[in-house]
């Protein structure tokens, strides 16, 4: 059993029989918020969006210059809210602490900043979040009627470096292995 009071900071690995058409099909999640009062929050990692954070400042009218990254879909909810998940070398006007060293920012600062090549160390700019109601993960996480097993998630600790991966394809992959490994460790 998972201590389902502390999930902020940790990743969600979609079940391997989760439903195939849904945008959480073989999704990692990272959980940002979380609250057995307010419910969660988190940005699905490995799900780029066809837009890039040019086409986004371009909208803007935000001249943007350099490496030109994907915007992920962060989730269904919201679909026109940014977010900006980054390393804690880095900070706008609406900058709040997720965990460890990882920050959560979001305003239209933070998009002129990155423009002008102020950016953080590591950084993922997503388009909506992934949204739990109050007690909804925990009951997808033991499987309570409406869910079951397929709509369940296996849980782990991200290193940075799974967190801003490149590898978008594979990404599921590693963390449903990271995922055995920390619960194998948690044994012996």
């Amino acid at each position: 059993m998972y201590d389902y009071k502390n999930l902020q900071g940790k990743i969600l690995i979609a079940h391997p029989n989760a439903p195939k058409d849904t945008i959480f099909h073989k999704s990692v999640i990272y959980i940002y918020q979380h609250s057995l009062e307010k419910g969660s929050i988190g940005l699905i990692l490995n799900k780029p969006s066809r837009y890039t954070v040019q086409d986004i400042c371009d909208e803007k009218k935000i001249q943007f210059s350099g490496n030109v990254p994907p915007v992920f879909h962060g989730g269904p909810v919201n679909s026109q809210a940014l977010v900006l998940l980054h390393t804690d070398d880095w900070a706008t006007h609406n900058t709040a602490r997720v965990s460890g060293n990882l920050m959560i920012s979001s305003d239209d600062f933070m998009l002129e900043k990155l423009a002008h090549g102020d950016a953080p160390a590591h950084w993922r700019l997503f388009a909506g979040m992934s949204g739990w109601s109050p007690l909804q993960i925990e009951a997808e996480l033991n499987g309570k009627w409406p869910y079951r097993a397929e709509h369940s998630w296996l849980i782990a600790d991200p290193p940075e470096n799974l967190v801003f991966s490149n590898q978008h394809s594979k990404l599921w992959e590693e963390s449903f292995k990271l995922c055995g490994s920390q619960m194998f460790d948690q044994y012996f």
